[in-house]
């Protein structure tokens, strides 16, 4: 169990039954709040299908927990969605990948981290080097590779 689980709470979505924490440790934002909204699943797998198509199941996990720990961080949009369609936020957006074809794999993998599961190691950023050259983002610390994406707090 995660270190700052206090207690947890359910919903069946689609059949599956979700968990999550519902308040961290410091009390600040309870994960119920920023998590259990029904469309959260829906437009975190389509972000995910738009943002990481072509990489790993784990780096797709990982994505979607970015997406997550930003809801949880006070410098972002406290919901999915706030976070998902911040202006200039997430390039599937711009570019309108993120309503193209949501696969299985990327509800399960947006499900994985709406349980909790974080490959990302807590980062708030992601981006692929190779497509790149923004100083602000690479000026992030670096936490983990997966795929072809670098996360970075």
């Amino acid at each position: 169990m995660h270190k700052w689980l206090k207690r947890a709470c359910a919903a069946v979505i689609g059949g599956l039954l979700l968990l999550w924490p519902e308040a961290t440790f410091d009390g600040h934002r309870t994960f119920a709040e920023s998590r259990a909204a029904k469309d959260n699943l829906h437009l975190l797998a389509q972000t995910v299908c738009g943002e990481a198509r072509g990489e790993p199941y784990e780096g797709k996990v990982a994505v979607a927990a970015v997406i997550l720990n930003r809801t949880l961080d006070n410098r972002f949009p406290d919901s999915v969605a706030g976070v998902v369609y911040q202006t200039h936020a997430f390039e599937s957006v711009s570019n309108g990948e993120i309503y193209k074809n949501t696969t299985e794999e990327c509800f399960k993998a947006a499900r994985a981290a709406l349980a909790g599961w974080d490959p990302s190691n807590g980062a708030l950023y992601f981006f692929a080097p190779a497509k790149t050259n923004n100083s602000f983002i690479w000026s992030r610390q670096q936490v983990r590779t997966i795929g072809k994406h670098i996360f970075a707090k």
